[in-house]
């Protein structure tokens, strides 16, 4: 039987509402669709060697941090873009190397202006305008606007030691008005809400909430103003139990949050709380990767309890590498560094390299390892990816979204050029397997911490000449960096001096 032109007409457009009807249905669920939550976790001083699924012959096992491995990813070549604190901070947070500010050696003294510009857009403010509620628990440590007392002229924020302690330090606290607003602090920068301290708990010992010195403040025997109720071995527990209260308090109103969790375990600045010393059967130092353990169970247990985990994004890691001073852990069997050479301070990958763990529940594989090339200024292009959302050129200049790398085992590395720096502002560069330091043949850190610390040749190398001096290293054949090679491939070293000069003056390593 022949089937009319208007049976056919009927046919067609039937099929079309059809077609119509499941792509509109399709839209709504992509916008029901709920915003995976995100929480940070960066650890202070945790080596690549200190957590167990990085190195399970440890003596001592960390089983929460291991958790997010076993039900996630884990990246073997991560790394930090600089190999202590202040710097890493703002890098994660902006996507930007540090050395790109004023801080350009070192890390922040007490009292520091804020090392964030306003306007700079961070993962808090980027998150923050696609709605979720953004709070940050924990150690500080990249400058706040502090108000100086009346009469005072307010440039404290140079002049003084890096590590400016006892009548230096109390010098300039006098000259700071402890009950007025703090401006450029994590409120300026995207965050709703914010405890925790200034740098880490021992330099400027008073609790920050939001814009504010908390409680009532004295001066101690130095002169240093310092909040009595402070202790040493519980500022952890206090920043996790802030971060516990406000997911909680998110999930309850159904709005997606990020949690930025920066502790202060492992850092000299703390103290092991007293149910947690010698359990790690090695050193105190290792007895906090436990203390630091058990915060993280206690994210892990709250994303659990309040059904968000299916949901939330969640990324451990840490700031740099671990501290050199750790010969009884070496006697003990224990190397916070992995095999890696170096520590913290250090341009060696000892002190850049670092565990990076990342969750997320039906979209990572489970129990998946990556040895794909990962700065920690990485993540504001990844979540801005999440977002599909495009950065703006002035936005994370060193960012790589690494969201395949992460969702999709046989993608193609995100990036594989990176460069880092030490303590003192040496600069490292490596493309593909070679690794160039230039300026010393030393570590560029602390000096005499180990036999293999060379005291190098500068203490300020901002060099735009690009010196002879320095080593080079084939990462493929060599991991450890033992052999240099600066001597023997003149081509490889002048290629990437073109290269890291390119990238300093560019003021950008993210392409347009």
């Amino acid at each position: 039987m022949a089937i009319s032109h208007a049976s056919h007409r009927g046919i067609a457009e039937e099929k079309m509402r059809t077609v119509l009807t499941l792509i509109a249905f399709a839209a709504l669920s992509m916008q029901a669709a709920p915003k995976p939550n995100v929480v940070l976790i960066l650890a202070d001083d945790l080596g690549w060697g200190d957590v167990s699924c990085y190195q399970p012959g440890n003596r001592f096992q960390t089983p929460e941090i291991d958790r997010i491995a076993r039900e996630g990813l884990r990246m073997t070549n991560a790394h930090a873009p600089h190999s202590v604190c202040s710097p890493t901070r703002y890098a994660v947070l902006t996507g930007r190397y540090c050395w790109r500010t004023f801080l350009r050696e070192g890390v922040l003294p007490g009292y520091a202006k804020p090392l964030i510009a306003k306007r700079r857009m961070t993962l808090a403010s980027l998150l923050k305008q696609r709605g979720y509620a953004t709070g940050a628990f924990g150690k500080w440590h990249i400058g706040m606007g502090w108000t100086p007392v009346k009469g005072d002229p307010g440039d404290f924020h140079y002049g003084s030691q890096i590590h400016a302690s006892g009548a230096a330090l109390a010098a300039i606290s006098r000259r700071v008005n402890h009950a007025a607003p703090i401006s450029g602090g994590p409120t300026d920068l995207g965050f709703d809400t914010f405890f925790g301290t200034p740098s880490n708990r021992g330099r400027i010992p008073v609790f920050i909430r939001d814009n504010r010195v908390v409680g009532s403040p004295l001066r101690n025997k130095s002169g240093l103003m310092q909040d009595p109720t402070m202790r040493a071995d519980t500022v952890d527990d206090l920043y996790a139990e802030e971060a516990v209260r406000f997911i909680e308090k998110a999930a309850k109103q159904k709005k997606p949050f990020f949690v930025y969790l920066p502790l202060n375990a492992i850092h000299g600045a703390v103290t092991t709380p007293r149910e947690f010393r010698g359990k790690s059967g090695v050193s105190d130092r290792t007895d906090k990767c436990l203390w630091l353990d058990r915060s993280v169970g206690r994210v892990l247990k709250v994303l659990d309890r309040t059904r968000q985990a299916g949901n939330t994004l969640l990324i451990f890691t840490s700031d740099n590498g671990p501290f050199a001073a750790i010969g009884s852990d070496l006697k003990k069997g224990h190397d916070a560094s992995g095999p890696y050479r170096g520590f913290k301070t250090d341009v060696w990958d000892g002190g850049t390299r670092v565990p990076f763990l990342v969750r997320l529940p039906g979209r990572i594989e489970a129990g998946r390892i990556s040895d794909h090339l990962l700065c920690l200024t990485d993540v504001m292009a990844t979540l801005a990816g999440l977002m599909e959302q495009p950065l703006p050129k002035w936005a994370g200049e060193d960012s790589f979204d690494q969201s395949s790398v992460w969702f999709d085992e046989e993608a193609p590395a995100a990036r594989n050029t990176m460069i880092t720096q030490s303590y003192t502002g040496i600069l490292s560069i490596r493309r593909g397997k070679w690794k160039l330091i230039l300026d010393t043949k030393g570590s560029g850190g602390f000096f005499n911490y180990s036999p293999e610390v060379l005291r190098h040749e500068t203490m300020a190398p901002w060099r735009t000449d690009m010196s002879q001096t320095g080593q080079l290293y084939d990462l493929e054949q060599d991991p450890y960096e033992t052999t240099d090679l600066f001597e023997k491939h003149s081509d490889v070293v002048n290629e990437l001096k073109l290269l890291m000069r390119s990238q300093i003056t560019q003021g950008r390593s993210r392409p347009l």
